[in-house]
């Protein structure tokens, strides 16, 4: 008792519980987006509203941002859509993690989603290096990476491309080397099968 300065101790302790705290919420979080995120009910269409989807893949990739890249959502009023969530899900993480992997040291990566005619957009713009134009054109390819051995597989933008043609849409890709790099997503609003 004589070696404590109890004020300081119950600082510590109420210290300890805030941090306690917010571990919970951010275990949470996580469990929330991990149970989202796992909705792989491939074959069956449902409606799915894709700021929701989006949201949970920047929960799930927080670690990999935080306290470096600051994320802007710029979202619209876009309505919900029919698709395969999981699939979309698998998309918007392959996009994201190479935004935030292209972007070196401090950046921002901004989300915008709109409606045009009966299609929604989603582009997904990063401050990072930029991909070069020789290369640009490989970057859909099954194995095509520009990481480091051990690093990627080659496969996520490929696979993203194959989820955004079987739900009828496109991937259009900008970019400027050095500025950053710019990927927009168009889904229909109805699938028509």
């Amino acid at each position: 008792k004589e070696k404590i300065d109890y004020g300081q101790a119950l600082s510590e302790v109420g210290n300890l519980f805030e941090i306690i705290k917010t571990g919970t919420e951010r275990t949470t979080e996580i469990i929330k987006g991990l149970r989202s995120f796992s909705r792989m009910d491939e074959d069956i269409l449902k409606v799915a509203d894709i700021h929701e989807n989006l949201n949970t893949a920047l929960i799930l990739l927080r670690n990999k941002y935080k306290d470096r890249i600051t994320i802007e959502k710029e979202y619209g009023a876009i309505p919900q859509i029919e698709c395969y969530p999981g699939q979309l899900n698998q998309v918007f993480m392959n996009i994201l993690t190479n935004a935030i992997d292209a972007i070196d040291k401090k950046g921002k990566v901004i989300i915008r989603t709109s409606k045009s005619k009966q299609m929604v957009q989603i582009s997904i713009r990063d401050t990072g290096i930029g991909i070069p134009e020789e290369i640009r054109t490989k970057i859909f390819e099954p194995f095509f990476t520009t990481k480091e051995v051990g690093q990627g597989t080659g496969l996520g933008l490929s696979i993203s491309h194959g989820i955004i043609e079987k739900h009828m849409g496109r991937i259009d890709v900008n970019s400027v080397v050095g500025k950053g790099s710019e990927f927009i997503i168009s889904l229909p609003i109805k699938q028509t099968q």
